[in-house]
């Protein structure tokens, strides 16, 4: 006689720790993750830098696009960044799909050397031209606060442009800044003193 067998029913034959309850959350770290008995030593630069350029390509050529990829090694932090035709579509509005980018990347590597990684990866030398810009946006705003003795709240920016904001005020005399709120909205407010 053949019994189906249900979620969390012990058969006869069974013993109640032979049986399975497949609905049981599972205390498994998820595919990839790094526990901590497995972490090993950070990897050298120039092999994150490599693993990196090699998952870039591959996207890339999964994605239909042509593009080089120019690669350095700065402080210990590893650059990629994207160049060719047409890539406006790895920038998107504001940077939002170049930041999902860097994250995608990042998280491939680090799954693959098992490790956190320092990653950054552009575009175009889109974060070259945000950064001088900001800069120069915030030197302007914290010059206007500083003028009229008031505070400026900024529009919501990740924490890698809301230090390029902090750094750029804190060249001002007479004018500071701090952030507020919670992510994604987190934004900068530069104060006149």
């Amino acid at each position: 006689m053949t019994e189906e067998r249900e979620e969390g029913v012990v058969e006869e034959n069974e013993s109640p720790e032979e049986a399975v309850d497949e609905t049981a959350p599972t205390t498994e770290q998820p595919e990839g993750a790094v526990s901590e008995e497995e972490a090993v030593e950070p990897p050298e630069p120039e092999e994150v830098l490599a693993t990196a350029v090699e998952f870039m390509e591959g996207l890339l050529e999964a994605m239909g696009l042509e593009g080089e990829i120019d690669s350095s090694i700065d402080d210990g932090t590893a650059f990629l960044d994207v160049r060719g035709e047409e890539l406006g579509l790895l920038i998107g509005r504001r940077g939002q799909t170049l930041e999902a980018l860097q994250e995608l990347c990042r998280t491939a590597v680090q799954r693959r050397l098992r490790s956190r990684v320092r990653l950054l990866v552009d575009v175009e030398g889109y974060r070259a031209r945000r950064r001088a810009s900001l800069a120069d946006y915030a030197r302007a705003m914290a010059e206007r606060a500083k003028r009229r003795g008031t505070e400026i709240e900024l529009e919501p920016m990740n924490a890698y442009e809301r230090k390029i904001v902090h750094d750029a005020v804190a060249e001002v005399d007479g004018a500071a800044s701090f952030s507020e709120g919670e992510e994604p909205n987190r934004k900068v407010v530069v104060r006149g003193e």
